[in-house]
């Protein structure tokens, strides 16, 4: 179905984006808990203060398995499109 007749659900999220600069907390708190339950696979927060992006993978009931923040010069790719891959600094530039 087009989404111009039916919003988004979660099985048609691959991957989730939230850029916070003051909403970082609700962030990883109201919203990551959200999303691993209704099934989101990847979630990043980006630490807008801080150029950092915590990547969150592995959705469960009690949040996401598979955990890691990155900064800098390392590199991060989106698990539904592994040939994409981004240094930190080059999202922030």
């Amino acid at each position: 179905m087009p989404y111009k007749d039916a919003a988004a659900t979660a099985p048609d999220v691959l991957l989730l984006i939230e850029v916070a600069e003051t909403s970082l907390r609700y962030d990883r708190t109201v919203k990551l808990a959200l999303y691993a339950e209704a099934g989101v696979p990847e979630y990043w927060a980006i630490d807008a203060g801080a150029e950092a992006i915590e990547v969150y993978r592995a959705p469960a009931a009690a949040g996401y398995r598979n955990v890691a923040r990155v900064t800098g010069e390392a590199a991060v790719n989106p698990g539904a499109f592994p040939d994409v891959r981004l240094t930190v600094a080059e999202i922030f530039a």
